[in-house]
């Protein structure tokens, strides 16, 4: 079972273009946890990362061996694609049909705007496939490669990974305890020098909205699981404030995304449900902080209330090298070896994402389980529709002036009834 790994930006490899990762990424998350996954037996001994500029690789192979250093992890090999220096955006294909094989996994970290086509092809070709959120940016989309998924009995899973943070975890099973729900808000950013690395992309092919609330929407969403669903979205946006002035075209600097939800009874919608709000805002255009990236949720329910804070852990480091007072997170990522010079980071909610996601994929390889087996278990793309539509539902009313977008069930058919079958939008 080897792997695919489209993409060769900073959350692959570390590696931004020009120079490493100046992020809390700057060994790069995908390629070195598949790297280690590989010394582990977990998939096979060929790994490939695809982009589109094969004039890149010679950088990235430089910038592994010069920061990846831990005494068990000494195969730091790839095959990639483009195979020679030329620019090739159609790469993808070449990977699936030279490299790949049905049953392998792959991985998907390309800007927003390619998912759709690098993960359709890959679910043809017969791979379990692991894309990056959002998934898409459509609900027509999303629901078209959750069928095509099940057409080909491959797994098609969500790197959702704060699913994984112990805490999150641990939340979210207390929140689906606390009665109806009532009220949910939450906050992340990125600090603004991270747009020099999204010039390409950000606010063209995709926003901050779909970057980064989808994590909390995400979060949201499962909570929600059998309590309640979104019925309605708007959206509204800060601009011209940072974002317009770095990149010298429009681009919105905040997004926050207000949905309305309603409480279900016994799994079904009432004649008169009771109903609550959420917040979700997302920003890159913070500035530089004790943390990378903010992030954090309150969630109050009819019997009681739950906050997580997820970037300060209660532990912080100050130093000549630090710059300033550091917040580290290792529950996320751990580079700093053991006392032995090891890798020790699989304990890590975005490595573990990871390891479940081709765990998963060797059971229904080997005919121990199937695609849906693991529905109510990891964040696969059937469960995941609602999240796609409010992102698609708050960029519909931040493209017609705010105007209120519903989200409209197949309530006729029983065995159905978690489906959006369209988003109205009313003028």
């Amino acid at each position: 079972m080897n792997t695919v790994i489209f993409g060769t930006g900073e959350y692959v490899t570390g590696w931004t273009g020009a120079a490493g990762s100046k992020s809390d990424k700057s060994l790069g998350v995908v390629a070195l946890v598949h790297f280690d996954l590989r010394e582990r037996g977990l998939i096979g001994e060929k790994i490939a990362l695809c982009g589109t500029n094969g004039g890149k690789f010679d950088d990235i192979r430089k910038h592994f061996a010069e920061k990846i250093n831990f005494k068990n992890l000494p195969d730091l090999s790839f095959d990639q694609f483009p195979q020679d220096k030329t620019v090739n955006p159609k790469a993808y294909l070449d990977a699936l049909d030279k490299f790949a094989k049905p049953g392998d996994v792959c991985s998907v970290f390309t800007p927003d705007d390619s998912h759709f086509e690098i993960i359709s092809a890959a679910l043809d070709r017969g791979l379990h496939v692991m894309a990056t959120k959002p998934m898409v940016k459509t609900l027509k989309e999303h629901q078209y490669l959750v069928d095509k998924a099940r057409e080909n009995n491959v797994l098609l899973q969500i790197e959702v990974h704060k699913r994984f943070d112990p805490i999150y975890s641990d939340a979210r099973m207390r929140i689906q305890k606390l009665g109806e729900f009532n009220f949910f808000t939450s906050y992340m950013s990125q600090p603004k020098f991270q747009l020099e690395t999204f010039k390409a992309w950000a606010g063209i092919g995709s926003d901050i909205s779909y970057y980064l609330n989808s994590h909390h929407i995400d979060m949201h969403v499962w909570a929600m699981q059998g309590k309640a669903r979104c019925v309605s979205v708007r959206g509204v946006a800060t601009t011209g404030v940072v974002a317009e002035k770095m990149l010298g075209r429009p681009c919105e600097d905040t997004i926050t995304i207000t949905a309305e939800w309603e409480n279900l009874v016994e799994g079904k919608s009432g004649s008169n449900p009771s109903k609550g709000h959420a917040i979700y805002t997302a920003s890159w255009t913070a500035a530089k902080a004790d943390v990378h990236s903010q992030q954090r949720f309150f969630c109050l329910m009819e019997q009681g209330e739950v906050t997580a804070d997820q970037c300060h852990r209660g532990y912080t480091l100050a130093s000549d090298e630090s710059d300033g007072l550091m917040s580290l997170n290792p529950l996320y990522i751990r580079n700093v070896p053991d006392s032995k010079g090891r890798y020790c980071g699989q304990a890590g909610y975005g490595y573990v994402s990871f390891e479940r996601f081709v765990k998963a994929a060797a059971e229904i390889n080997a005919g121990k389980a199937t695609p849906a087996d693991f529905d109510d278990d990891l964040p696969t793309g059937r469960v995941t529709e609602a999240v796609t539509a409010i992102l698609e539902a708050g960029r519909i009313s931040l493209d017609n002036k705010g105007c209120k977008v519903t989200l409209v069930y197949d309530d006729e058919t029983p065995t159905n009834k978690d489906k959006i079958m369209e988003l109205k939008m009313e003028k």
